[in-house]
């Protein structure tokens, strides 16, 4: 299987945007979005649709996930899955391999520096892609100084369980005081708080590589067909 990071990089030599599926069962902002049952075969239709990577959350409180969802639908699909969850140990990261996760969710906002570190390392070395989020342009400089190739900027603060109304403006304004290294090699990803294809349009004119959009795609009456409208914008 093609990495986290090379799969989106072929999508965006394709001249179109990727889009990154974000499968939440539940929303603490909107509530529920779709079941564990219905993912699994959303996914594979993501995957027919040309989707290059989704991304599954598995924290079960707020957002209704687990590890056998995470499990189920990386047996289905054969496009690499990011585990979305609070990851902060090298144990957790173990066992999102062994559900079949190709890329982990590493987030600035709950790791001390050394947490970081220790969790980025430790994912390089057993082969699988730590995607470094932050949100505030301090983060972005210590995912820097990681070297992180893959780069996430949250528009929304996730510590408020997406209940602060973020925007794409955080996106727009991080590139532009964050001090971001454009170096090809380096993916980065708008994720939270994209609801339009102006946004993405938005979001990839401030240097986006690729976005994450879950809660907008959910609601929307064809999720695949806006799926597909939303990864049109052109790159």
């Amino acid at each position: 299987m093609m990495s986290f990071r090379e799969s989106l990089i072929n999508k965006k030599k394709e001249g179109v945007t990727p889009v990154i599926t974000d499968f939440k069962c539940i929303s603490p902002g909107e509530g529920r979005l779709l079941t564990q049952e219905e993912a699994v075969s959303r996914a594979v239709e993501f995957e027919a649709a040309g989707a290059a990577a989704i991304s599954v959350v598995t924290e079960p409180k707020d957002f209704g996930g687990s590890l056998e969802f995470l499990g189920n639908i990386t047996k289905s699909v054969s496009i690499p899955v990011l585990r979305k969850d609070f990851i902060k140990t090298i144990e957790e990261i173990d066992i999102s391999i062994e559900y079949g996760a190709s890329a982990v969710l590493l987030m600035c906002s709950v790791m001390t520096r050394e947490e970081m570190k220790r969790c980025y390392s430790y994912a390089l070395e057993k082969g699988v892609e730590p995607l470094v989020e932050t949100h505030t342009p301090e983060e972005m400089s210590f995912a820097l100084e990681l070297d992180a190739l893959l780069m996430g900027i949250n528009n929304r603060d996730i510590l408020r369980l997406e209940k602060d109304g973020g925007t794409v403006s955080t996106t727009k304004n991080m590139m532009k005081d964050g001090g971001f290294d454009k170096d090809p090699d380096r993916v980065l990803i708008s994720e939270s708080g994209i609801l339009t294809p102006e946004d993405v349009r938005v979001a990839v004119d401030s240097g986006a590589d690729a976005v994450l959009i879950g809660t907008a795609i959910w609601k929307a009456a064809d999720p695949v067909g806006y799926y597909r409208e939303l990864s049109s914008v052109s790159i």
